[in-house]
């Protein structure tokens, strides 16, 4: 159990470099270039190696780590190949974004991913189904909040952010209560909650 917790502990740190490092870089050195950039090649990287070793990805994460992907080159071909005001305009958006990002990839794994905006495939279909649409409901309901105060968006991104990892945990760990009674998906839940809990 210690170790399964330690796991998923290094796993999650893992895949939240990418916006560390950016969020660091940018305040650090105020180059927002530069931030995106490296966050950007850190993405990159998390990414592929989820891939390369077939570990599936916490869905909130991966939204999150596919914004940063490919907000950067946006913008900076924007400024630099095309419309700088479109793009100035879009800078301004580009952090409360990443909850629209974040929405959109819950979307697109809850109607095509077998574990949903969950992430746990071995859920009844129609529990899977509530979770996803709750942590939809709330990713949209952020992003709204987030993009009516671009200037302030900082607070809505970092509340959907943490309720979105933090409840989702919480749901699981609630469904897999109620079903070690049953005795028969409490051994996947338990399983999805010590090594992969997160990931779809």
């Amino acid at each position: 159990m210690a170790n399964s917790h330690q796991k998923q502990l290094l796993l999650d740190l893992f895949e939240s470099l990418p916006s560390i490092v950016f969020i660091v870089l940018w305040r650090q050195t105020g180059d927002l270039e530069l931030a995106g950039w490296s966050g950007c090649g850190l993405a990159v990287f998390v990414l592929a190696g989820f891939v390369l070793v077939k570990a599936p990805m916490h869905p909130v994460f991966l939204g999150i780590n596919l914004h940063i992907l490919l907000v950067t080159p946006l913008l900076v071909g924007l400024y630099r190949f095309g419309d700088g005001t479109l793009a100035s305009f879009l800078t301004g958006y580009s952090y409360s974004a990443v909850l629209l990002t974040v929405t959109l990839t819950g979307g697109v794994l809850t109607l095509f991913s077998r574990g949903g905006f969950a992430g746990v495939p071995d859920l009844p279909r129609s529990t899977q189904y509530r979770l996803s649409f709750l942590m939809l409901a709330v990713s949209l309901a952020g992003t709204v909040w987030a993009f009516q105060a671009p200037e302030n968006s900082l607070l809505p991104v970092i509340v959907t952010l943490t309720l979105l990892i933090a409840g989702r945990r919480f749901l699981l760990a609630r469904v897999s209560d109620r079903s070690s009674n049953g005795g028969v998906l409490a051994p996947a839940l338990a399983g999805s909650a010590d090594t992969t809990d997160g990931y779809t």
